[in-house]
């Protein structure tokens, strides 16, 4: 009888346990177990590019007048035209930089994106419209699973998050103007955070 007892108290507490994950942490076990691997990130760059491989890459893409330098000198800036979910042409400006491991070996990148349009009064280059627009072109265009909702605890701030394989892209609202986005290699950030 003894034995019955344990095996139940055993059985409610995992239960307690598994019942008590947020979904972020069973997406990114799910995406871990997945074993797959998505190594690219934007404009022909990669997981596992050196950082000079990063900037040699990011002057072709300046020599092709795809990319400029971006503010501060911290940053390349990349202008483009995309198609919004209405089938309007929009213009986007982004913003970005890869993340460097200690050996200098990229493993993701770091986005800032802006409608070069905005002003406090208009009504159609809104942050909230820029991050909608932005969980439904990485969604378009790298398939997967959905992005869902994680509250980073900070007044009405929300973040989106989508965990393909061992693959993570965050985006929130940075400034209310500007929308940032991290493509972060899963294995990385978990050892960084641990």
């Amino acid at each position: 009888m003894n034995l019955i007892k344990r095996l139940v108290w055993a059985v409610v507490v995992v239960s307690v346990v598994v019942g008590c994950k947020s979904d972020y942490t069973i997406a990114v076990e799910r995406g871990l177990a997945s074993g797959i691997s998505h190594d690219s990130l934007v404009l022909g760059m990669y997981r596992g590019m050196t950082k000079k491989g990063f900037y040699d890459h990011c002057w072709q893409l300046n020599k092709k007048e795809m990319v400029h330098q971006g503010s501060g000198n911290q940053y390349a800036l990349y202008p483009y035209r995309d198609v919004s979910r209405s089938g309007d042409s929009v213009s986007i400006e982004m913003l970005f930089y890869g993340i460097f491991d200690e050996q200098d070996t990229m493993r993701g990148m770091d986005m800032i994106y802006a409608y070069p349009g905005w002003s406090p009064w208009s009504t159609q280059f809104q942050v909230d419209d820029l991050v909608d627009h932005l969980k439904w072109l990485y969604e378009r265009d790298l398939g997967g699973n959905p992005f869902f909702a994680l509250d980073l605890g900070l007044e009405e701030v929300k973040a989106f998050i989508k965990i393909d394989g061992d693959r993570q892209i965050t985006i929130y609202p940075k400034t209310e103007r500007q929308v940032a986005v991290k493509i972060e290699d899963l294995h990385y950030k978990l050892r960084d955070d641990a």
